[in-house]
């Protein structure tokens, strides 16, 4: 009898030992798909920062016109008829503006930015001035991290808070404005669109 309790105790305490076992090897291989994960994406950016210091070291050296002429440019920006006022909290009132940003280069076709992006959204009422209902004013860095791709298109993402005066259901939209400043050319774009407050 006492040989059998032992034998039960005994095989107890090691299933007890392989499930913390198994535990502890899923948390390894969980961070070392995390190490991994980091691994890659500093590979890239080491790679990205390499291309851009060979870039800066043969600015002394003329490109081909032929390269030259064909670098997408960005010539258009508009705003998405998909942008709209959403009701995060589910209060009844809108908080946030969803804005999609879509630049083309001079065939039409979508280019990346690289540089400044402001948005700011206003109710218009016809016998006063315009009253500010959402403003935001995007880094470089943050336009970058804006950038969208996927079943919806590629596109990119801007989230502004909203601040509706108590008077809003008054209006029955407001009109969003995005100005757009390259980095490279300092060119100037702008875009608007009138979008529903509900």
């Amino acid at each position: 009898m006492l040989a059998a309790v032992c034998l039960t105790s005994a095989l107890l305490t090691c299933g007890c030992g392989q499930r913390r076992f198994a535990n502890e090897n899923d948390a390894l291989r969980a961070k070392v798909l995390e190490l991994e994960t980091e691994l890659a994406g500093l590979k890239k950016r080491n790679a990205e920062l390499e291309a851009e210091l060979a870039a800066a070291a043969g600015k002394d050296h003329a490109l081909p016109e032929e390269i030259t002429a064909n670098i997408p440019q960005v010539t258009g920006i508009a705003i998405s008829r998909l942008s709209h006022l959403r009701d995060a909290d589910e209060d009844g009132t809108p908080d946030t503006l969803i804005v999609y940003v879509n630049p083309t280069d001079g065939l039409g076709r979508f280019v990346q930015l690289a540089g400044r992006l402001s948005v700011h959204a206003a109710l218009l009422p016809t016998d006063d001035e315009p009253r500010t209902i959402a403003r935001l004013a995007l880094s470089p860095g943050e336009v970058r991290a804006a950038y969208r791709s996927g079943i919806t298109g590629t596109h990119y993402t801007i989230e502004a808070p909203v601040s509706l005066p108590e008077d809003a259901g008054a209006f029955a939209e407001c009109d969003v404005r995005i100005t757009y400043e390259d980095g490279r050319s300092s060119q100037r774009l702008e875009a608007h669109r009138a979008i529903k407050l509900r």
